[in-house]
């Protein structure tokens, strides 16, 4: 079945006046625990749409907006990993259920068992950081390849953000060393840590994390009608965004949105609207799960004016 054609006039429209509607709330404050997330403008606010086969569309401060991925890379991870490694490889090391606990949470690999809950909470993505082969150089190839991949663009680290990483990451090293001592995790910590790090500090703008969604949007084929994952990863991404990806905030905002999505403490957030496009929205003002505000109701006003909302496709 061909994929359905949009009005980019119309998506346009109702993206630019959602940017604009979001502008007017100034709620939630910048991830200041990594010191480096604090420092950029908080009014900026920026969102895209690129459509199954159509051109990217721009909103905001599209332009001149670029920011961290932080844990929207964990898609780029967990992407690549199925693809190379396979699904018995990955979910034999993490689940694939929602924690219902914070991002960085330590009590339920403490309580319930060392396997993390899922390969989208940072003891997740940790564990899957610690299954890439080699030495520390092949590692982070590992990431830089599959960003430029999936992203359709090279992307670089922020250094100012990877040394804030570093400096303020006791928390991620509690979880290492703890998956350390349960055997989940194999390799050295500092190296795993390290590629971790470097994986957050990843930086884009709306229009490359947009891609990335657009992929999957379209079960793994860019616009260029290049296949970038298979059909099987894709929609293994996707279902756990829709019920992981915005951690223990994810059935809320399913249920106001229904756009799978991803969100990174920077405030990015990137939401998959199946068969039709791949979105992304950035400010950096964040709720106290982790999501970006604004992004949220963005993401809102576009699910419901587009029709988008996964369920009322069913």
């Amino acid at each position: 079945m061909p994929p359905p054609v949009e009005d980019p006039k119309r998506i346009a429209q109702i993206l630019a006046e959602a940017v604009e509607n979001a502008k007017a709330c100034n709620d939630g404050s910048p991830a200041d625990y990594i010191p480096e997330l604090a420092t950029p403008d908080v009014q900026k606010t920026s969102a895209a749409v690129s459509p199954v086969g159509g051109p990217c569309i721009l909103a905001g401060d599209a332009e001149t907006h670029r920011f961290s991925l932080q844990s929207v890379a964990k898609l780029i991870l967990l992407a690549g990993l199925l693809e190379e490694r396979g699904s018995d490889v990955i979910f034999s090391n993490v689940g694939s259920e929602p924690s219902g606990e914070g991002f960085a949470s330590l009590a339920r690999l403490d309580t319930l068992g060392s396997r993390p809950a899922n390969p989208l909470i940072n003891a997740g993505a940790i564990a899957l950081c610690g299954l890439l082969k080699g030495p520390l150089e092949e590692r982070l190839a590992f990431v830089e390849t599959w960003a430029e991949r999936l992203c359709g663009a090279r992307l670089h680290v922020n250094q100012r953000v990877l040394a804030s990483e570093r400096r303020t990451g006791d928390r991620n090293r509690a979880i290492a060393y703890l998956l350390k001592s349960t055997g989940i995790l194999q390799n050295s910590v500092d190296e795993t840590l390290e590629t971790y790090f470097t994986l957050c500090s990843l930086e884009a703008s709306v229009r490359e994390a947009a891609h990335l969604a657009s992929v999957l949007a379209s079960s793994g084929v860019d616009s260029k009608g290049n296949r970038i994952l298979s059909e099987d990863t894709a929609t293994t991404v996707v279902a756990l965004m829709a019920t992981c990806g915005m951690y223990d905030e994810s059935g809320t905002y399913l249920r106001t949105t229904g756009l799978p999505a991803k969100s990174g403490v920077s405030g990015v957030i990137v939401a998959v609207a199946v068969g039709h496009a791949g979105v992304a929205v950035a400010s950096p003002r964040i709720n106290q799960r982790g999501g970006s505000v604004r992004g949220h109701l963005i993401l809102q006003e576009l699910g419901q004016k587009l029709g988008w909302h996964f369920a009322r496709r069913l």
